[in-house]
């Protein structure tokens, strides 16, 4: 198969569409099912490889979860596929009609109900939303596998990885909104609550979004909880350290919001 690419890769006219044929003969001429199988194979590859990212990361959805999720989606449009070329008994003079794009669409939208296993709400934040494109995507590489269009699956597997793993490092850098939630105790005294919001205002680059305070047990102090909203960790823990410098106030929790 070397041989086949490297010669496509050096005649006058290369492209894309030139590997593509190049691989297709290749695999065409392997004859079935070794094709299928050949199919099979690549597809495993590529969602294991975009897996491995997702496994490096410490993701939930990692390299098994993306190898199968690529390796079914590519078995069902194989299968989907092969339905052309089976011989149907009882037919007569009727039609059959073969749309293998309907096995396409159940599998994106049951891929769909597998992404939302891995989104999670932790406090303000929600997680996984990351993965779950990528599970999405890695069911489309299978079904272009299993489809035959192997250039297109092996450069969408490519774009997947820059995008996860390189693109990972600019996110770093864009300025993002941040939330925690923190519960300050104070001694109660009317309007407490007003002093506490507007003492945390006075730090410029912090911001109350929501505030609620609640009294029980001791009725001389209160615990007032507020979702503060930021966007340099560095000025926040300043914040949090300067807030335990204070007679008058304590920081009972601080919760990632």
């Amino acid at each position: 198969m070397d041989w086949i690419i490297s010669a496509a890769a050096l005649s006058p006219g290369f492209s894309l569409h030139a590997i593509e044929e190049a691989i297709s003969g290749w695999a065409h001429n392997l004859g079935s099912p070794t094709e299928a199988a050949f199919r099979l194979l690549l597809a495993a590859v590529l969602g294991g490889i975009v897996g491995l990212e997702r496994e490096i990361r410490g993701r939930d959805a990692g390299f098994r979860t993306n190898l199968l999720v690529s390796l079914g989606s590519a078995l069902v449009m194989v299968v989907s596929v092969s339905f052309a070329y089976v011989s149907w008994p009882n037919i007569g003079s009727g039609t059959l009609t073969i749309d293998p794009a309907r096995v396409a669409y159940g599998v994106m939208g049951g891929v769909g109900f597998l992404g939302a296993g891995v989104i999670l709400k932790h406090g303000g934040q929600v997680r996984g939303l990351t993965t779950a494109a990528g599970l999405w995507c890695v069911a489309a590489i299978g079904l272009a596998c299993g489809l035959g269009l192997y250039t297109i699956a092996m450069l969408a597997a490519l774009l997947v990885i820059v995008v996860l793993w390189s693109l990972d490092f600019v996110d770093r850098f864009l300025p993002k909104q941040r939330y925690r939630e923190i519960t300050v105790r104070r001694p109660w005294h009317p309007g407490v609550i007003g002093e506490t919001v507007a003492m945390i205002r006075t730090y410029k680059t912090l911001s109350v979004v929501d505030s609620s305070f609640e009294r029980t047990g001791d009725l001389t102090v209160v615990d007032i909880r507020l979702q503060v909203a930021f966007r340099s960790p560095e000025r926040y823990w300043e914040f949090e350290r300067k807030l335990a410098e204070r007679d008058d106030c304590e920081l009972v929790a601080s919760n990632e919001g």
